[in-house]
């Protein structure tokens, strides 16, 4: 499957012209990656390169600052987008996740079981957290019955960390965001296609490392033919090119390309003995 494969997106014909200027851009991409396909070679070195290890460094500090604190730990969100490739430079677009924004609320709400259930049952966001988490919506409405206890707010914060780890945890993007930001944004070179970040998690020691790509990060690469996962080390970042897995049709972690960044600067910026080059610690909902 071509990297462009993707690029088949449903959009608006009614847009202001500068929107249809930039899905016109966006939808050129295709045509430039298929008379010159993006090789590994000018990935690996677009990645390695002292622009592409800053942006990818920019990414993670803005992952870890976004961070929250519930049930005692601290949880970092992963970030997403797509990519390009213009003259020898990776440039990363991030999409926002509609959801996440709904859990940040939902934590700034969690003494309140009402105000939260409101939030939840109120939008389609917080209907798919209530949903998909097991017994915060049936907790809740017992809640709003009579003056909750402190076993009742206990299990409550256990129930909302168990949702932060599913919501906050991952990344999606709806078609709709996707129209959105295509619009917003100039598009210039090839398409490299979707990509996304596994963060670290901070600890009182540093920050440990991402996770590899997932069985379901791997399902997308195959469905969209990409889906490039930047996985967070203590002393530097792995780059998985899930490409190849597309291109057999076969989610198997073996077949990924794998771009491999160490430094001693990763750790000075990220370890613990400089404070000054790490990023804001996670706020505390």
């Amino acid at each position: 499957m071509q990297r462009c494969a993707v690029l088949a997106v449903l959009l608006a014909a009614a847009t202001p012209a500068g929107a249809q200027d930039r899905t016109r851009q966006y939808l050129g991409l295709a045509k430039a990656t298929l008379e010159q396909p993006i090789t590994p070679a000018e990935l690996e070195a677009a990645v390695l390169s002292p622009a592409g290890v800053r942006d990818i460094a920019a990414l993670f500090d803005k992952a870890i600052a976004a961070g929250v604190m519930v049930g005692g730990g601290a949880v970092t969100p992963e970030l997403g987008g797509e990519a390009t490739l213009y003259r020898g430079q990776l440039r990363f677009v991030e999409y926002p996740d509609v959801v996440h924004p709904v859990i940040r609320r939902m934590l700034d709400l969690r003494s309140d079981p009402k105000a939260l259930l409101d939030l939840l049952t109120g939008s389609v966001e917080g209907q798919q957290i209530l949903s998909t988490t097991g017994g915060l919506h049936a907790h809740l409405f017992q809640m709003t019955t009579k003056t909750s206890t402190d076993d009742e707010r206990r299990v409550l914060d256990k129930i909302l960390a168990s949702a932060v780890a599913v919501h906050f945890k991952t990344w999606t993007v709806t078609p709709a965001v996707q129209q959105a930001m295509i619009e917003q944004h100039d598009w210039r070179g090839r398409y490299v296609g979707f990509w996304h970040i596994h963060p670290p998690a901070p600890t009182v020691v540093g920050f440990t490392q991402g996770l590899e790509p997932s069985m379901e990060d791997m399902k997308v690469a195959v469905e969209k033919g990409q889906f490039l996962t930047i996985v967070f080390q203590p002393d530097g970042f792995d780059v998985y090119d899930l490409e190849p897995l597309a291109a057999a049709r076969q989610p198997a972690l073996f077949r990924a390309r794998v771009i491999r960044y160490r430094s001693p600067d990763w750790e000075k910026r990220f370890g613990t003995g400089t404070p000054a080059g790490r990023a804001a610690p996670p706020r505390t909902s």
